[in-house]
């Protein structure tokens, strides 16, 4: 035990000691991700916020007007009534992005007897535009919703049935959870392996590379216990840099969100955030311990590096299944296979699932399991000679 922790004090001072790593793995991740989030969630938010849009309706009858004025701003939208002499004007000024709408009624929209030949309506947008479009799709609605009032008060009721919609009520922490699910765990599994190749490639292959690595092998110390102290020490250090990403990421997220209101960190107790401890501890080996053994096959620091990107893509494209899950996956035996499973079992715990403890327990578990088995392999690494001394 003394001697792994020798070797554990020997990985900490290496990257403690050293301010230029003491900025780029610990501070700079958390501050560049919430000031990148904060602005792009500041930039996004004033996008929506300041822009008034331009509609003009041609004929504009009263009974419309009160439809859409119920629920629009009159701060977000500036409304003309427009003169038929003008319509080729305004859908010039669409096409051009300069207007968003045009909306025509017939002149004898209100006086229809039922007979004859049916007033036309129609609306001109710019379909490249997003808001030009979104707002199209919002009044085509105010339309439907015009054209039923005209149509009870010139035939009556004519409904065959009345329909009415209920549901489950509406959980606002659940729902705003499952937000949280859809980015959180991807952000978090990336910060780890990220944090990891930072330091990570540098304790064995860097020196296999300057050649030290064999003094240390030469100690009476046991290759098991240098084996034990590298992949602990490499994952606290990786668990404090991931940390200080997801400190930014939970002070962005609102921002980010454009729902400071309802989401924030206080959502989560005490029981939520010491299971997601636990999951990022078992996950944090379980990428050191891959790092770690690529690390020692490799007989450079260049390229151990060119052999963890393609593991690194694998492990961004598994942790990308939270954003199209609806909650965690229920099939226990799922939860043996690495990563996947803390993928899973964060998404349960970000969106308060009941079976949470669960697949954190089989996760830990499956985790510590491989765990002991990449210490057997980079056990056995250092034991070879060719491999170790291999340049």
């Amino acid at each position: 035990m003394k001697n792994i922790l020798t070797i554990f004090k020997k990985e900490w001072d290496r990257v403690t000691k050293d301010k230029r790593l003491v900025l780029t793995v610990f501070i700079f991740p958390g501050l560049m991700i919430f000031l990148i989030y904060t602005f792009i969630g500041s930039a996004v938010t004033n996008m929506y916020t300041e822009e008034v849009y331009d509609i003009a309706i041609v004929n504009p009858t009263a009974e419309f007007s009160a439809i859409y004025e119920t629920d629009e701003s009159s701060d977000q939208f500036h409304v003309i009534a427009l003169e038929n002499s003008r319509i080729d004007e305004i859908k010039e000024k669409i096409d051009n992005d300069e207007w968003s709408l045009l909306i025509y009624l017939d002149p004898n929209i209100n006086n229809y007897n039922g007979t004859g030949e049916k007033p036309e309506v129609y609306i001109y947008y710019n379909p490249n535009k997003i808001s030009s479009s979104q707002i199209a799709s919002t009044f085509t609605n105010y339309l439907m919703i015009y054209r039923e009032t005209l149509s009870y008060n010139l035939y009556g009721d004519t409904n065959y049935f009345v329909f009415n919609q209920t549901g489950t009520e509406l959980d606002s922490k659940k729902l705003n959870g499952f937000a949280m699910a859809s980015i959180l765990p991807m952000l978090i599994i990336m910060f780890l392996f990220s944090g990891a190749m930072a330091i990570g490639p540098e304790s064995i292959a860097g020196e296999k590379e300057r050649g030290t690595i064999s003094t240390l092998l030469v100690t009476p110390v046991k290759r098991r216990e240098i084996a034990i102290g590298k992949i602990f020490s490499l994952s606290v250090l990786t668990l404090i840099s991931a940390t200080s990403s997801f400190i930014g990421i939970m002070a962005s997220l609102p921002t980010l969100l454009e729902m400071s209101g309802d989401i924030s960190a206080s959502m989560y107790s005490v029981y939520e955030y010491l299971m997601i401890l636990l999951i990022l501890f078992s996950t944090v080996f379980i990428i050191v311990g891959v790092i770690s053994i690529i690390s020692a096959y490799s007989r450079s620091l260049k390229e151990a590096s060119s052999l963890i990107i393609p593991i690194y893509i694998i492990t961004i494209l598994v942790a990308l299944t939270s954003m199209f899950s609806d909650g965690a996956n229920t099939n226990y035996f799922l939860y043996l296979l690495p990563i996947y499973n803390s993928v899973q079992t964060l998404t349960a715990i970000f969106t308060f699932d009941e079976f949470a403890f669960n697949y954190l327990l089989i996760t830990v578990i499956a985790n510590f399991a491989y765990l002991t088995f990449f210490v057997i392999i980079l056990n056995r690494m250092f034991n070879s000679e060719k491999i170790m001394f291999n340049k």
